[in-house]
């Protein structure tokens, strides 16, 4: 039972530990919020049906029946579109007709997508086309096509049919009815396991169909009950003596514990008992009731111009030191350091480090709220210049005029970017009148716990590591940065040999236990770096040490970012060298590559962004990694990516090709106070050596978009929260 459990808790670790999101009222309808399956896609209990979730939902789903257990993470990529990956074990198992690996426990990866087709309206029921396991070994392999209609005012009722393929396809089986389209759709050839993780397009719709179906019933607002008639007769499992199946009725009933929270008790095939939990979250709802920031400075609106301002501050030899200090003690109480100030009688330009606010926009709100709290009345075109690492990535010019119409205005903070001018900093010079700069902190240190996660190794689905670390970071000045962290490990199981099984590569990550075996204390990265900008819209940053765990070496990036624009180029070339497994990861290997890739960032609306990166890998391998992201304004992220080389599926070894999906949950979501700190994950099926590329602190790309008029208008609700 330990094994089935440990692997039902992976996917909550993935998402991570979060509070339960505050209760709403929202009525949760049939209809509005379906149930879970336990393939933790929208369903009754074993059988799809045709709902959806609200658009953006993120679920996780563990579910068990007779020795098997199933860790779903699925996510409403559009509001027609559901998909999902599955890491599933079965006590048992032996995948295909000639496995040699008698009563293991076997481990399967998978993909699903869910389509709503037709939504269901007036008398016409909701109609959803689906694929199981659309990139993985097949073992899950179905496909189906399901309506589902609501009945009562309140949905209480829904009736679901569909017709069925591959594993949906088995009982009481007839000849598909696509076969009038193509004879070929008539028969479905034989499943290939190979090395999994392909697409198995022979497989699709292919072969006998059968029916299914079932009935849900809203008893309460909390209580349901599901009836079923399955079409899966789970062959291979009963050969294998999994489990046995009598009934092709499944009953059960799920019970809401909370908003985000639902459990699930079922009979299954006339012998087994079943249990599944559900969790769900809206990445746009935080999970606190409130936002707790501190109350902006108020805008602070000059008197009516009965003359002109005056302007003989101008010559009082103190004034700009007194406007700075005015200035850092508001900045110290939003959290925002003042680097430099430059300003004559009707112009001020700031340049400014956000260091709290997740959306930048709002930085820009309260930024532009002091400087009409501090600047003399004569001064009537403020500048808000952004500091990432050293660099002046945005400019953002506004008129105090503006700024003091627009704060209570209906629709002030669309009207405030429109008229706002946003360019390159190199485009414009400052005052040269007054500047002075602002001592800064150049020393930050930090010493606290980590933790490590290493997922879905095909003889051990979790591995783990907790420690003490120790981090340090030294900002010379001029985009000059020197930083490092020091890890001691106090409990955990990441040294254990991984089960890789064949690989025709160099071992460029898949003997990464090592460096865990052989090491107390270790540097997990020390770099020099420089930030710099070469040139109107170009960046760059040269890396030099010890760049990740792995690898040390010199590392250099371009960009081509205009300000204004939602497209970017980038162009990185690294030099590395292998680390020493032992005395800390301080010493050099033999192995050494030159890689790097040239990228193209673009925004596709919608809040969906893409990323394509070409070039040679760790590996020597050259192909290209596809990125999709879809982007919340609270600064969740929720990817997906894949990775093709030259090196063929059979080189590659277990999963073909590289992929995966990737979270970035920020912090300021579960405690509704603004906050840069972002919990990043990759939940990748099989982490092989093939496609795999380089890991480097400050990539520029993630810092300057930000800070583009794109980004900003995006988030530019917040500008005057």
């Amino acid at each position: 039972m330990l094994r089935p459990l440990a692997l039902a808790s992976i996917t909550l670790v993935v998402v991570g530990t979060h509070p339960a999101v505050a209760q709403t009222n929202e009525t949760r309808t049939l209809a509005s919020h379906p149930t879970l399956n336990y393939y933790g896609m929208p369903g009754l209990i074993d059988m799809p049906t045709a709902d959806v979730m609200p658009d953006g939902t993120l679920g996780v789903t563990a579910s068990y029946f007779a020795n098997q257990t199933r860790g779903t993470l699925s996510f409403q990529l559009l509001p027609r579109v559901t998909g999902s990956f599955r890491y599933a074990g079965m006590d048992g198992f032996r995948p295909g007709p000639d496995n040699p690996r008698p009563g293991v426990f076997y481990y399967d990866r998978s993909f699903d997508i869910h389509w709503l087709a037709i939504e269901e309206e007036s008398w016409w029921p909701a109609v959803a086309i689906g694929i199981r396991d659309l990139a993985g070994t097949g073992v899950y392999g179905g496909e189906y096509v399901v309506a589902t209609r609501h009945f009562g005012a309140q949905d209480q009722l829904a009736m679901s049919l569909g017709i069925g393929w591959g594993r949906l396809g088995q009982r009481s089986g007839f000849t598909n009815p696509l076969g009038v389209l193509d004879s070929r759709f008539e028969t479905r050839p034989t499943l290939d396991f190979g090395v999994g993780g392909t697409f198995s397009f022979d497989q699709f719709f292919r072969g006998d169909a059968a029916f299914f179906g079932g009935i849900e019933w809203q008893a309460t607002d909390r209580l349901r009950f599901q009836v079923e008639y399955s079409s899966d007769l789970y062959l291979e499992e009963v050969a294998d003596d999994v489990l046995t199946v009598e009934s092709p009725l499944n009953f059960g009933a799920t019970y809401q514990l909370s908003d985000s929270a639902t459990l699930g008790a079922s009979y299954l095939y006339g012998n087994t008992f079943g249990i599944s939990l559900s969790l769900t979250l809206d990445p746009r709802r935080p999970s606190t009731n409130s936002f707790i920031d501190a109350a902006p400075q108020p805008v602070v609106v000059r008197p009516p111009q009965t003359a002109a301002y005056d302007t003989t501050w101008v010559s009082q030899p103190d004034a700009p030191v007194i406007l700075r200090d005015n200035i850092n003690r508001l900045f110290d109480e939003n959290d925002l350091r003042l680097v430099s100030l430059a300003l004559d009688s009707r112009r001020a330009v700031i340049r400014v480090q956000n260091t709290r606010f997740d959306a930048e926009s709002m930085a820009l709100g309260r930024a532009m709220r002091v400087l009409t709290a501090t600047m003399p009345n004569s001064v009537d075109v403020f500048e808000v210049v952004f500091v990432v690492e050293g660099m002046d990535v945005s400019r953002v010019r506004m008129t105090r005029s503006d700024i003091e119409a627009l704060e209570q205005d209906v629709d002030g903070a669309a009207l405030a970017l429109e008229r706002a001018v946003i360019e390159d900093p190199l485009a414009s010079d400052d005052p040269e009148l007054i500047q002075i700069l602002n001592p800064t902190q150049r020393l930050t240190w930090d010493i606290g716990p980590y933790i490590r996660s290493s997922l879905f190794d095909p003889s051990s689905p979790f591995r783990g590591e907790l420690g003490v670390q120790a981090s340090a970071r030294y900002a010379f000045g001029g985009g000059f940065v020197a930083e490092g962290r020091l890890r001691a490990p106090l409990i955990g199981n990441l040294d254990e040999p991984r089960s890789i099984g064949f690989t025709a590569l160099p071992p460029v990550r898949t003997d990464g236990y090592l460096y865990d075996r052989e090491n107390d204390i270790y540097l997990d990265y020390g770099t020099v770096s420089h930030y710099g900008r070469p040139a109107r819209n170009l960046y760059s940053r040269l890396t030099l040490g010890y760049l990740e765990r792995m690898y040390a070496g010199v590392s250099g990036e371009l960009l081509w970012q205009p300000v204004n624009s939602d497209i970017g180029v980038g162009l990185e070339v690294n030099h590395v060298w292998q680390r020493a497994f032992e005395d800390g990861g301080l010493g050099l290997q033999d192995y050494n590559i030159t890689t790097g890739h040239a990228s193209l960032y673009f925004d596709l609306g919608n809040r969906f962004e893409a990323q394509v990166d070409a070039g040679r890998y760790l590996a020597g391998d050259w192909g290209a990694t596809f990125s999709l992201e879809r982007v919340f304004d609270n600064g969740w992220r929720v990817g997906a990516f894949a990775t093709f080389t030259d090196v063929s599926f059979e080189d590659f070894g277990e999963g073909s090709f590289d992929k995966g999906i990737t979270l970035d949950v920020p912090l300021s979501w579960f405690t509704g106070n603004s906050g840069r700190t972002v919990q990043s994950a990759t939940v990748r099926p099989v982490q092989r050596d093939g496609g795999a590329r380089l890991s480097v602190n400050g990539r520029l790309h993630g810092l300057v978009t930000d800070y583009t008029r794109p980004e900003l208008e995006d988030t530019q609700g917040l500008i005057w929260r």
